[in-house]
């Protein structure tokens, strides 16, 4: 099932409970996701989805509400457990113990060290493109770029990455089939990290086997998949929008509140599943204990009563006010790493092709979907 196909089985699920037919989104809408979460947000801010006996929330207060609340809106879901029940699918305390062990590898000195690496590497693949050729900006910049970036954070060595190459191609974009693909390789690759044996320790002191191997298998899949994503998806934006491009380019410290836009309007990831630890109200509406919740980032992004005129990529917003790297306690603790990198990225393109343009039409991009996000599966421009 593709993701529009998904979100679209939520629409007429909806549809059916109230009995009343609502319009496909139009062909141009694309992705089409977006018109579809417009059409649900009209009958309020929190769903129930018969077909999926699960909910969605929409609203940017709502979801916020819940991202806070993890005593009422808790992690311990089936498919963040089977991702990684170390960090994501955890809950306090044991979630704050360990996110406290991660937060060195992510403190302002390891941002900077990476952010070098990642200018450094950002101009070397893009030397093709300088020098008049051109570049796939998907699979020759946005992928091998996340990529060492992250190697490096974890300690993988090239042949470790090598091996990833199979598992993430037959994962066709879906992030739990890659999740499941990597166990293996990461498994095998893990030992030979500097990050593995920080987090088991002196002696092994530290974390358990299992739990190490789980969170690099995280850092690996979270620092590459969704910055390749959101790379693509922001150079997409500046080669939709002339003007603005125009402008981040005559007044450089604008690129960043055009990134900051470029992820509140198409997020890499649509949706954060959380599962109601007891009855709550929420949006006006009480969810019963035990159900599955979707908190829906990409709706809350748009969501009109938070922001003004919220299609439209406006570089005058108040910093950092969407939520695409999440909320409260599990707040994407590589925030600041991918924010640094899709800035880099952006501002080498335009520093090595202020022209760029797009090789064929925008409107032959294919998309690689399934049901929790979208991404461009080739991007090509020349200078």
């Amino acid at each position: 099932m593709t993701f529009s196909d998904a979100i679209g089985r939520m629409l007429r699920s909806v549809a059916a409970r109230a009995r009343r037919p609502r319009p496909a989104p139009r062909a141009a809408e694309a992705p089409g996701a977006f018109a579809y979460y417009e059409q649900l947000r009209r009958g309020g801010p929190v769903h129930h989805l018969p077909e999926h006996d699960s909910w969605i929330v929409l609203g940017f207060d709502e979801v916020q509400r819940a991202l806070a609340d993890p005593a009422r809106f808790s992690s311990h879901t089936p498919v963040l457990l089977e991702l990684d029940p170390v960090l994501i699918g955890s809950d306090a305390p044991a979630h704050t113990a360990i996110r406290r062990i991660m937060a060195r590898h992510f403190s302002p000195a390891s941002v900077a060290r990476r952010s070098e690496l990642a200018a450094r590497t950002a101009e070397r693949l893009l030397r093709p493109l300088r020098e008049g050729g051109e570049v796939d900006l998907v699979g020759g910049f946005a992928n091998p770029l996340a990529d060492t970036v992250a190697g490096e954070l974890i300690g993988f060595d090239a042949a470790a990455i090598a091996s990833f190459a199979r598992p993430t191609l037959e994962a066709g974009g879906d992030t739990g089939v890659l999740y499941a693909g990597l166990a293996a390789p990461v498994a095998a690759a893990a030992e030979r990290t500097s990050m593995y044996r920080d987090l088991r320790g002196e002696e092994g002191g530290g974390l358990d086997e299992a739990s190490a191997r789980s969170l690099i298998r995280l850092l690996w899949v979270a620092g590459t998949v969704e910055t390749k994503r959101a790379v693509a998806l922001a150079v997409l934006l500046l080669l939709e929008h002339e003007e603005v491009r125009a402008r981040v380019q005559a007044e450089p410290p604008l690129l960043g509140p055009f990134v900051a836009e470029a992820l509140r309007l198409r997020p890499p990831e649509h949706f954060v599943p959380r599962v109601a630890a007891g009855s709550v109200e929420i949006g006006g509406v009480v969810i019963p204990a035990g159900a599955p919740v979707n908190l829906c980032l990409a709706a809350a992004n748009r969501d009109p009563a938070r922001f003004p005129d919220p299609a439209s990529l406006r570089l005058d917003r108040a910093p950092g006010a969407h939520l695409s790297f999440g909320g409260g306690a599990h707040r994407c603790i590589g925030a600041a790493l991918a924010r640094a990198q899709i800035t880099i990225a952006l501002r080498t393109l335009l520093q090595a092709a202020p022209g760029f343009r797009a090789v064929r039409p925008l409107s032959t991009i294919r998309y690689t979907d399934h049901a929790r996000a979208s991404q461009i599966a080739e991007l090509f421009v020349a200078a």
